[in-house]
């Protein structure tokens, strides 16, 4: 990814996920659910599961951009650049996983 690219979609992905979570706590302070079955409905009404997997998905997008300029920046070795860009591309993925899980099962048991 070119360094525009990488700039653009961290800029890009900084400004939803600000927009979600003030969203989301705005929601949540003038709406608070009632009841689990009223979170539920909420969270897998079509409009909020995609904004929940958009969020997730600028998280963990932002979250490699970052972290792998800090790598390439500060860790000069290149067997330990690549071994740690490896790892941070496995426990990312694993997040991932683990988020597509969640989804999928409507936020159910972890």
């Amino acid at each position: 990814m070119s360094g525009l690219k990488a700039w653009l979609l961290q800029r890009i992905s900084a400004v939803y996920l600000a927009g979600f979570l003030i969203y989301f706590l705005v929601t949540m302070l003038i709406c608070v659910p009632q009841s689990y079955a009223d979170w539920s409905d909420w969270m897998s009404s079509t409009p909020m599961a995609l904004a929940t997997t958009l969020f997730f998905i600028a998280l963990l997008s932002h979250a490699w951009v970052g972290m792998r300029d800090v790598l390439l920046d500060y860790v000069k070795p290149f067997a330990l650049r690549l071994s740690l860009l490896i790892l941070l591309a496995v426990g990312l993925l694993v997040m991932a996983l683990w988020v597509i899980r969640i989804l999928l099962m409507g936020g159910a048991a972890a």
